[in-house]
């Protein structure tokens, strides 16, 4: 394998929220593809037309991010996960799609669960303290 491509997935226009949201950080890329199931779609459709992409492109490493775990997308998906060039991460965030688009090369499978343990990390709540005594938020 010699390419990477990243495929967003998501129900609704989650993916290409994301997509868009990526691409004001870092700019756009080819490299870069999503789908968004809408209402009255069927999920294998999605599924058969990320498998031709996958097809006609076979010395690529393809990074499949799903957004939810047992969702209906991913469900439809997870056949491909079997192909030795597709791996399939569910719930993703815009840490992990950065950081995979941003890694150059194709990624090691320990690679890949260094950028996803680093996505899990940056997930985390945040408790603004006001200080009294000169109206500051700490």
């Amino acid at each position: 394998m010699d390419k990477k491509k990243v495929i967003l997935i998501s129900h609704g226009n989650l993916s290409a929220g994301m997509m868009n949201s990526v691409g004001m950080i870092i700019g756009e890329t080819k490299d870069l593809t999503c789908y968004g199931l809408q209402p009255g779609e069927m999920p294998e459709t999605i599924a058969e037309a990320i498998e031709a992409k996958i097809d006609a492109q076979p010395d690529t490493q393809f990074i499949i991010l799903a957004d939810l775990l047992g969702g209906s997308v991913s469900n439809a998906v997870s056949r491909l996960s079997l192909r030795e060039n597709v791996h399939l991460v569910n719930g993703m965030n815009m840490g992990l799609v950065i950081g995979i688009l941003l890694h150059q090369g194709i990624l090691s499978q320990s690679e890949l669960d260094q950028l996803i343990d680093e996505a899990k990390s940056g997930m985390m709540e945040t408790h603004l303290c006001f200080d009294e005594s000169d109206d500051e938020i700490i």
